[in-house]
């Protein structure tokens, strides 16, 4: 069974994985378009009597209309999801924590870069992150207690 302090680490780190359904939809998006120029560069060669050229391509259209609506709405839904996300790291006291947590799962830094970036220590990040997953772990379990 999943520990309090790793569901917290899986509400925040949902962000990158929901970037990485975008980012796959963007690149089957871009195959699908590859796919498009292909056959809009040999359908001349189809002839009059062949509709089946149009009938390919417009279902290689269809399917990048498709996967356009879907990408906006994931985009909706990580805009949506980076808001409580953000609402959550808030609510910790201590600034420190709140901006190894934005750069770690918001932008993605390594922690060492992270220390870099915050002239520290890597001992005193990873013991500042350590205190900030906690205090979301805290922050989450209330909300969970609230809703009850």
């Amino acid at each position: 069974m999943e520990n309090e302090f790793e569901k917290a680490k899986k509400f925040l780190k949902k962000i990158r994985w929901i970037d990485n359904e975008i980012d796959a939809l963007i690149e089957d998006k871009k195959s699908y378009m590859d796919l498009a120029t292909k056959r809009t560069s040999t359908w001349d060669g189809c002839g009059v009597h062949n509709s089946g050229c149009k009938d390919q391509m417009a279902e290689v259209t269809a399917k990048i209309v498709d996967i356009e609506n879907e990408i906006c709405a994931k985009i909706d839904r990580l805009l949506d999801y980076k808001k409580k996300v953000s609402k959550v790291i808030e609510q910790i006291e201590d600034k420190e924590c709140q901006k190894i947590l934005v750069l770690k799962f918001a932008r993605y830094m390594p922690m060492v870069d992270i220390a870099d970036k915050m002239n520290m220590d890597r001992s005193t990040v990873y013991r500042k992150y350590n205190k900030a997953i906690k205090a979301v772990q805290e922050i989450l379990s209330e909300s969970d207690k609230e809703k009850q």
